[in-house]
């Protein structure tokens, strides 16, 4: 072959390459832009964001759901078992593996369906058990403190509380490292002090930071757990941070300098317990800390908020400490099945085992204990917020839109929700959809969507 006939052929090759990575790049962004679609490829118990609704997505008419709490319902007779039982959607052929389906009404207690009441994985369904747990430990109003301390002269500790909503900047009235530098550096000046070194302290919590556990897909959006981070341990593009502790010590020391305070070094530090304390902000409470969870389903709020039981309750702020407390304290509370392993806190797990039965009961405590009545805020309401933002958005599961409240769990092969709706009659109806070896997770989430709208729209007393 002429040299000049190769060169065009090979000009020719690297054309047909070149336009074929354009379009597989193109048709992968279009992919992930849309909301439905990227959850079917990515680990959505891995987002901490609410979605933007998907192109055509209708709001509903009302969002107003049921009276909250239930005190204001009658005491509604339970639906019939078998007029639920026959509105439980088909399942397109294929779609996964295993499901289990378990119902009841959460004023008598009676199971009304149980379809395959064992051991699951149950992605962040697995957050209601946890969130319970927290509530059930540290109660409603705790906060956290971020706080400076200076252990000698010339020397900030900056030391984290494990707040996981922490702010750089601040912003929606949470605490943030500005107000923090503020403060801070108003006490320095003070004293007479305009030049420090600066450390950081994130011993609160131990262990290693990644679980053993977690696939490295999702290190692009799950930060490593650590007492001090901010804006969620995310970068400004989104992605999760690599050091969470050390950038939120160099943007505190940015923020300390402009504030008029020069910031010498920045280095890790163990502040001395005795430490004369300088300035602190606090967290939200706990009770708002656990609605944003359940809400965004925020696998570092929760990872965080166990931590903080393991600790109160005398264990390792750590994974195992994590995980022992919610398992210690669900079996005294009575949710706790044969099979059952708590591997991580927020279901990213693939080690976790759940049983449906026991998310329902967690469900029936929180509508009837008034202890932990206060969970009810966390809950996603269908077509309207949270994680369920996007879901309920056709014709057949319109009756679910602003009625039914549940906790959704996404991995690339489960699928779960959990909660709770009301009928059309006014008879209240606890549930746990759980489908593991799925195949195909939008059949799966329409299958769940499908089912429950139905079960809203149900007069089966």
């Amino acid at each position: 072959m002429p040299k000049a006939v190769a060169r065009t052929a090979a000009r020719r090759a690297r054309t047909v390459v070149l336009v074929l990575l354009a379009v597989v790049v193109v048709g992968a962004t279009t992919l992930l832009a849309v909301p439905q679609w990227r959850a079917a490829v990515l680990p959505s118990a891995t987002v901490v964001r609410n979605s933007p609704p998907p192109a055509g997505y209708r709001a509903p008419v009302t969002a107003s759901p049921a009276a909250l709490p239930l005190d204001d319902l009658s005491q509604t007779p339970a639906p019939a078992a078998k007029e639920l039982l026959a509105r439980l959607a088909k399942l397109p052929k294929g779609a996964a593996g295993k499901t289990s389906v378990v119902v009841a009404d959460p004023q008598s207690g009676q199971t009304l369906i149980d379809r395959g009441d064992r051991p699951a994985v149950p992605a962040s369904t697995l957050k209601l058990l946890s969130a319970l747990v927290a509530q059930e430990t540290l109660g409603n109003d705790r906060r956290f403190a971020t706080t400076t301390v200076s252990p000698k002269a010339g020397t900030v500790v900056l030391r984290g509380g494990g707040d996981p909503l922490l702010r750089d900047a601040r912003a929606d009235g949470r605490a943030s490292l500005q107000q923090l530098a503020n403060s801070t550096a108003a006490e320095l000046v003070r004293a007479g002090t305009t030049r420090v070194k600066l450390g950081y302290d994130a011993t609160l919590f131990t262990g290693n930071p990644w679980h053993r556990h977690w696939t490295d897909n999702y290190r692009y959006s799950v930060a490593p757990i650590t007492a001090l981070m901010i804006d969620g341990g995310r970068t400004r593009t989104g992605e999760a941070d690599k050091n969470p502790a050390r950038t939120a010590a160099e943007k505190f020391a940015k923020r300390l300098t402009k504030a008029g305070v020069t910031v010498t070094a920045v280095t890790p530090m163990k502040a001395p317990d005795d430490a004369r304390e300088l300035a602190a902000v606090q967290s939200p409470s706990v009770e708002e800390l656990i609605a944003h969870a359940l809400q965004a389903s925020d696998n570092t709020a929760v990872e965080t908020l166990t931590r903080q039981a393991a600790l109160a309750s005398g264990q390792r702020g750590d994974f195992a400490g994590a995980s022992r407390t919610v398992t210690d304290t669900l079996r005294r509370l009575g949710l706790w099945a044969s099979g059952m392993v708590i591997d991580d806190t927020c279901g990213l797990s693939r080690e976790n085992r759940v049983t449906p039965g026991v998310l329902v009961k967690a469900v029936q405590l929180v509508l009837t204990e008034e202890r932990f009545r206060s969970l009810l805020e966390g809950f996603p309401v269908g077509g309207v917020t949270g994680t369920l933002t996007d879901r309920f958005d056709d014709a057949r599961e319109r009756a679910g839109r602003g009625v039914v409240r549940a906790k959704t769990g996404s991995l690339r092969d489960v699928t779960t929700l959990a909660g709770y709706l009301v009928t059309s009659d006014g008879a209240p109806v606890v549930f746990a959809l759980v489908a593991n070896q799925v195949s195909r997770p939008l059949a799966v989430r329409d299958w769940m969507d499908t089912t429950t709208a139905r079960w809203a729209a149900c007069g089966c007393g």
